[in-house]
């Protein structure tokens, strides 16, 4: 049995790093992700290549596994479908690495993707559950639990794709659980792919653990999670379906918890729920001292504590799953004991929320026109005088922005902008094309700490994602000196002969 096991797993590693050593020697896929983003904790130019080196693990163990088992294990549709839907994501996510696709077009391109799964025979059907009992057709809600498995699933390993080999780790615990759960339930296919895809994984951290050298991008994320969801049902024919599919669950607590808090944050301060941020839970290590390296670390044992967890659940039956969500109930309540949360601190959450949540619309509606108006902008001297009315009509009294060696200031007349004492203050380093530093004050009459913390971050994201568009439209760096390429079109000399800086 360890002989089959190493093969695989060398064997997808070994694939895994050899096409992924590739891309980056000959320069492929320089151009995706080529600035780095406001939200972002890395810097510099990382392709986002990494997807293909997993596949190619992942299309290799397939292959074998399709020459090597025979028809009882192997050349099935729901086999194919493991390989076909997993080829799907992978696509889907490797087209929006480079050409991204609107959250809306990728949300229906994985409900399609779900949906084909689901008529392949990777569905859930049944479900035995610890009070209801045996559930034997679930029929139509059957096929709305598994759309909703392999959407969630992908995305959320997308969404924890935020640090240098977080994404990666995770995935290839989950890919070790799976293989070992396919290991018990005797599903040589289950197993065989598990331990390849976790080869897959493993070969590609070699160039993701930090510091990174590529990134897994859409593609490498969506195919893992595609992946996680399909093997966890094939599993489940052979067994109780929900203890086949708590076990993964479990083992994702961490990134549930870490999105579902997001959300709930995002949905409190009035941002869009899928809105980056700064945020996670790896961010606020990161900013509590933690070291990259060292945070992912952390993360890894709380994850593999939680993987540890979704076994026992899975080998009990469930028998241990009420000690499990216990022990969770006690860690949640400690958790926010730490944070000093009481009922009035909520409240004065809550009416913070209320009162900020229209300043918060506000500022990204003034963001997206900001951005908008560079396409028309003839230099940057007069979008810096647009940029000046944003802050203005967001609240800042007073602003500071260094590019190089030159700083351009402004303060808004008759407020307290020069007494510090009254003014809250943040400093900021812009990253993207244009790198700045921006230093933002707001009057603490107006704004709680928290709400103008959120403000200065959409002003600070407003500039970045203006650098991106000046560079894309201009092909120039922003500077105050930077004036915009000549327009050949009449329309777009049209519009620009219209456009009239804020002064």
């Amino acid at each position: 049995m360890l002989f089959p096991i190493l093969f695989f797993l060398l064997l997808g590693c070994f694939a895994s790093w050899l096409v992924v050593q590739g891309l980056l020697a000959v320069g492929f896929g320089q151009g995706g992700d080529a600035e780095p983003q406001h939200h972002h904790t890395h810097t510099g130019v990382i392709p986002r290549v990494g997807g293909v080196g997993i596949i190619a693990g992942f299309a290799v163990t397939y292959l074998l596994c399709f020459f090597l088992l025979d028809d009882t294990d192997n050349k099935t549709l729901v086999h194919y479908a493991v390989f076909g839907g997993g080829v799907a994501a992978f696509m889907l996510g490797f087209v929006d690495d480079f050409y991204p696709l609107g959250a809306k077009l990728k949300l229906l391109a994985q409900i399609i993707i779900a949906m084909v799964a689901h008529e392949c025979g990777l569905s859930i059907d049944k479900l035995s559950l610890p009070v209801i009992g045996y559930i034997p057709d679930l029929g139509i809600i059957g096929m709305g639990l598994t759309v909703f498995w392999f959407v969630a699933i992908m995305n959320l390993i997308n969404l924890i794709d935020g640090l240098d080999g977080l994404a990666g780790g995770v995935g290839l615990m989950l890919m070790a659980m799976l293989a070992y759960l396919g290991i018990e339930k005797g599903v040589a296919f289950s197993s065989i792919l598990a331990i390849g895809m976790a080869g897959a994984i493993l070969g590609f951290l070699f160039h993701n653990f930090p510091p990174a050298k590529v990134y897994m991008g859409d593609s490498g994320a969506y195919l893992i999670g595609y992946v996680i969801a399909a093997l966890s049902l094939i599993n489940s024919e052979k067994g109780t379906v929900l203890a086949a599919l708590i076990a993964p669950v479990l083992a994702l607590a961490l990134p549930i918890a870490d999105v579902t808090f997001a959300m709930l944050r995002r949905g409190l301060k009035g941002l869009p729920l899928f809105r980056p941020d700064r945020s996670h839970i790896h961010h606020r290590l990161i900013r509590a001292g933690f070291s990259h390296r060292n945070t992912v670390l952390v993360l890894y044992v709380i994850s593999l504590c939680a993987l540890i967890g979704g076994l026992l659940v899975f080998a009990s039956q469930e028998r241990y799953l009420g000690i499990l969500l216990g022990f969770a109930f006690v860690v949640i309540l400690l958790t926010l004991r730490g944070q000093k949360i009481s009922a009035s601190t909520v409240q004065m959450l809550l009416s913070d929320s209320l009162q900020a949540r229209k300043d918060t619309r506000n500022a990204l509606y003034l963001k997206d026109w900001f951005v908008s108006e560079v396409d028309r902008a003839d230099s940057v001297k007069n979008l810096w005088a647009d940029y000046r009315f944003v802050l203005k009509k967001m609240g800042i009294c007073r602003a500071e922005m260094q590019i190089g060696e030159e700083l351009r200031t402004f303060f808004v007349p008759n407020t307290e902008h020069e007494n510090e004492d009254l003014l809250w203050l943040e400093e900021h380093t812009v990253r993207g094309a244009a790198e700045a530093r921006l230093v933002l004050y707001g009057e603490k009459e107006f704004f709680s700490e928290r709400q103008f913390t959120l403000i200065c971050d959409i002003a600070t994201e407003a500039w970045a994602k203006a650098g991106v568009r000046w560079k894309e439209v201009n092909q120039s760096s922003l500077d105050f000196d930077a004036v915009a390429k000549d327009v050949e079109s009449y329309r777009d000399q049209k519009s620009r002969s219209l456009y009239r800086p804020t002064y």
